[in-house]
Parts: structure tokens; sequence; C-alpha cells
């Protein structure tokens, strides 16, 4: 076999090697939770109907909208907060920092009854896809892990 043949083959072997170790890692890898999205998900743990799909849609908007007032409330407060750099008086940091604290309350008190409010149009027979639901929702709206 001469040296043009075997380096041939080597190349070869090697670009399969290399296809073989991605598609195993690509394979292995764990789906993430939110793929689907959270409002295909809790359709489909809770098995909701039609009637219940379309009240879970008007949800979803007053939810979005209430969260979107909230989040322009924090970004507003960060705004403020960081022109301070701008000076030298920083005597309303603490203040500015403890409004920001609220407001992250109040989102997470909107999250909270949002779920409350889906509970409530689950029949009594999705209740315990609800609780179900409920153990993993953690795991569904927390931040993706780094370097993923």
């Amino acid at each position: 076999m001469n040296k043009i043949k075997f380096l041939t083959i080597s190349v070869i072997a090697l670009v399969v090697l290399n296809l073989v170790t991605v598609a195993f890692f690509w394979m292995k890898r764990p789906p993430r939770p939110m793929q689907k999205g959270p409002k295909k998900i809790i359709v489909e743990r809770l098995h909701f109907d039609a009637q219940q799909v379309t009240a879970y849609d008007k949800l979803i908007a007053e939810h979005q909208q209430a969260i979107a007032a909230k989040s322009q409330e924090m970004g507003e407060a960060k705004k403020v907060l960081f022109a301070l750099l701008k000076g030298d008086d920083f005597s309303k940091k603490d203040s500015l920092i403890s409004v920001i604290g609220q407001v992250q309350q109040q989102i997470e008190a909107t999250h909270f009854q949002h779920f409350m409010s889906i509970k409530e149009l689950c029949k009594d027979e999705q209740l315990q896809a609800f609780k179900d639901l409920s153990s993993d929702l953690a795991k569904y709206f927390a931040p993706p892990p780094k370097g993923k």
C-alpha cells in the first residue's frame, strides 16, 4: 500500500470517527423541558380541553401584560440606580435597590397568582396532574445551566 492510499484511508477513517462521536454526544444530550414552550407543556400535562385552552390563552395575555409592566418598572428603577454612578452622590442607592427588590417580589407574586389561576381552570380529575406539574415548575423556569 502506498503512502497516498494509506493517508486517504486514514483521513476517511478519522472523518467517520468524528461524525460518530458527534452523533453520540448529540443523541445523549438530554432534552431541555422548555423546548416545547411553557404553554404547550402545561396544556399537554394538564390535558386541557378546547374551552380550557381558550381560558388559558386569556390568562397568558393578562400575565404577559402584568409582567411587561413590572419589567418596565424595574428597568426604569435600574436605569436611575445606574445613573447614580455618573455622579458622586449615592444617597438614593439603598432606596432604589429596595424598590427593585419590591418590584421583583411583585413579579414573583404575579407568577404565583398566574399558576393559581391555572389551577382554578383545572377540573377535579386534572388536579393530580397539576400537583405533578407544580413539582416540576422550578425546573421548567430555571435559567439554563452555564456552558450549555
